[in-house]
């Protein structure tokens, strides 16, 4: 039997450590001689360390990055020789770009869809989804759990209080910045604001700041705001802190599965520095006109927009807060505090975030149902 290739597309970050690891890992398990295959599309959230990422995390074979994709599009050459056999799974970012490498290779197509938006349905096999009964129309639609409670791996509490030499009784606050330049530039700042306020009321207080793969601490040093921090640690020591802040994405999925109360911040301050895409992005690089557009346009998705938090998305209701708009570094330090007092809350709140994150398996149900169908 000729070794078939496994196509895995995806574009940004939280793709590619929540949904593509997990994956990957199931593949080389269930089916070693299988050969992986990481194609990154266009992104404008893209870090531009996804490729280094992928080589030094994921367990995959080839990498084509975003340039080389566009550039095997437009003149059909290719940095590795494919075998003719296979199948391309769907991760993340526009379906359109899966769409087109199914019709390129010629193997069938399938994708998992973190959202409700299906497109181009007639070009893929099947769809895998967190809950089929978001979906009105269930062709080609099978449920499998959320993909997203797969990726996380952390240390126990007292493993990780350990690692980074932090005392039992003491209360932890975690950071999380983001894992692109722009967003640490924007939130450290408001986080050491924040955290200063903190540290006057609650000395015993230890702040930790979540270092994500797709940064690194040169990114980080280049803020000044970063020297309030005592501990710079992975994600998998995030099981340190009593409470996590952070900004919307993949994360909230991750540590909800983690089962941490967090606070969910989003400014829209400086919409400015946020990247769009397609169209948009051009429109808003207009002098003037795109600045005020930009800043409309965040006026109207903050106010048509219930939840930003995927675990408030998922339960339609907010388990955790979210502070949006304009940050007062003064108020959000209040109702951190708030919730750190609250210890039955915290509890109550971390139960009711594992049930509704739990691990479903899905990244292990997707693996076997492509390899019965498509590979063996």
């Amino acid at each position: 039997m000729n070794k078939k290739d496994v196509i895995l597309v995806a574009n940004s970050p939280g793709e590619l450590s929540a949904l593509v690891k997990p994956v990957a890992e199931q593949f080389k398990k269930k089916l070693p001689e299988v050969r992986l295959i990481l194609i990154l599309t266009p992104c404008q959230y893209a870090s531009g360390k996804e490729v280094e990422f992928a080589r030094k995390t994921l367990k995959v074979d080839e990498i084509l990055s975003a340039d080389n994709y566009k550039k095997w599009l437009l003149t059909n050459q290719l940095p590795f020789t494919l075998n003719g056999s296979g199948i391309v799974l769907f991760l993340g970012g526009d379906l359109m770009h899966a769409m087109l490498i199914a019709k390129k290779t010629n193997y069938q197509a399938y994708a998992y869809l973190a959202g409700r938006y299906i497109g181009w349905r007639s070009f893929f096999k099947k769809f895998f989804v967190a809950e089929a009964a978001l979906f009105k129309n269930r062709e080609k639609i099978e449920e499998v759990g959320d993909l997203m409670a797969d990726s996380v791996v952390t240390l126990t509490k007292e493993q990780a209080r350990e690692r980074w030499h932090i005392p039992s009784e003491n209360p932890v606050l975690a950071f999380m910045p983001g894992s692109r330049k722009w967003e640490i530039g924007h939130m450290l700042p408001l986080y050491e604001k924040i955290g200063k306020i903190l540290k006057k009321e609650i000395p015993a207080l230890q702040l930790l700041l979540i270092i994500s793969p797709f940064i690194s601490m040169e990114d980080i040093e280049t803020c000044a705001a970063h020297r309030l921090f005592e501990i710079f640690a992975p994600l998998d020591s995030i099981t340190a802190a009593d409470l996590v802040v952070t900004i919307p994405g993949t994360n909230t999925a991750q540590i909800a599965a983690a089962g941490l109360p967090m606070l969910v911040i989003f400014p829209l301050d400086n919409p400015e520095v946020i990247p769009l895409t397609g169209l948009l992005h051009y429109i808003c690089c207009l002098p003037l006109l795109g600045s005020l557009i930009k800043r409309s346009l965040a006026f109207w998705v903050n106010k048509k927009t219930k939840f930003f938090a995927l675990p408030n998305i998922k339960a339609d209701r907010e388990l955790v807060p979210e502070i949006r708009g304009k940050i007062n570094p003064q108020e959000a330090a209040r109702k951190i505090k708030d919730m750190l007092s609250n210890r039955s809350r915290l509890k109550d709140t971390s139960r009711e975030l594992k049930a509704i994150m739990k691990s479903s398996g899905a990244a292990e149900k997707i693996v076997e149902e492509i390899i019965n169908e498509a590979l063996l």
